[in-house]
């Protein structure tokens, strides 16, 4: 959805009802809840002041993005078993925008992946374990984060997004001799994101396609969109990353 759909979601948000009938809040700010790893520092503040500029509305941040950020952290973050984040919980049954991503670590995939992490550039083992089944588990973490995110909305329709990671170190891969396996690591990893968002029709916006290019080859230190450190964004992968979640428009959906 672009500009011409964006101004139809605008007449039913700001009509005060979905098409399902859903009553949705019309003058008061959007609350936008973020969940990433670090791959996502600084960008929900950016994207909410990329969404005032194209709707008009005051938005409310409330950044959950922390170093290391697990899909299983998420979803015993928003569990209904865990008291001591009930601020949180409370606050995704207010949100008007909602943006899912999170690492497989600890939600039991058996690809070592975490090979593919590093920023080793020595020769060294391939990952394995890269068919879809290694990676139901995280497919099953991330069904349960949605399935959590909508039931607390109560079937209020919500701007609900998804995002895969972009690779930052696809140089390292083809020093080290792994890139061929890595690749296949990371896009059944981007894969499962898509799978498991579709299960309850959530957009997703793919960093990796963004940032590798869509066969996933180029390497995005070259294009200028990773710092120095090798693994984080540049003000221009910060911008890179406002406009593909821009891309996806603000339509709401109720899951």
């Amino acid at each position: 959805m672009r500009k011409s759909s964006i101004f139809t979601a605008l007449i039913t948000l700001f009509a005060g009802c979905s098409d399902d009938g859903v009553v949705m809040r019309t003058s008061e700010p959007w609350d936008l809840v973020w969940f990433s790893d670090s791959t996502g520092f600084g960008i929900a503040d950016l994207w909410a002041e990329r969404i005032q500029k194209e709707l008009g509305v005051e938005v409310v941040v409330h950044d959950y993005a922390a170093d290391g950020l697990s899909a299983a952290t998420v979803l015993s973050w928003i569990g209904d078993g865990d008291q001591s984040r009930s601020d949180l919980q409370k606050t995704l049954a207010d949100a008007d925008v909602v943006l899912v991503y999170g690492n497989p670590e600890g939600s039991g995939v058996t690809s070592d992946i975490g090979i593919c992490v590093s920023t080793d550039t020595t020769v060294r083992e391939a990952p394995s374990h890269n068919a879809a089944e290694d990676w139901q588990p995280y497919g099953d973490v991330l069904v349960q984060i949605y399935e959590r995110i909508f039931d607390l909305r109560g079937g209020r329709a919500t701007i609900v997004r998804a995002m895969d990671m972009y690779n930052p170190v696809i140089a390292d891969w083809r020093q080290a001799g792994i890139e061929p396996e890595c690749t296949a690591a990371w896009e059944m990893m981007s894969q499962t994101v898509r799978d498991a968002a579709m299960r309850y029709d959530v957009p997703v916006v793919s960093m990796y396609d963004a940032f590798n290019g869509v066969d996933h080859s180029q390497d995005p230190r070259q294009r200028g969109y990773i710092t120095s450190d090798g693994r984080h964004t540049t003000d221009e992968g910060k911008a890179a990353m406002v406009d593909m979640l821009d891309s996806l428009g603000y339509e709401p959906i109720v899951g």
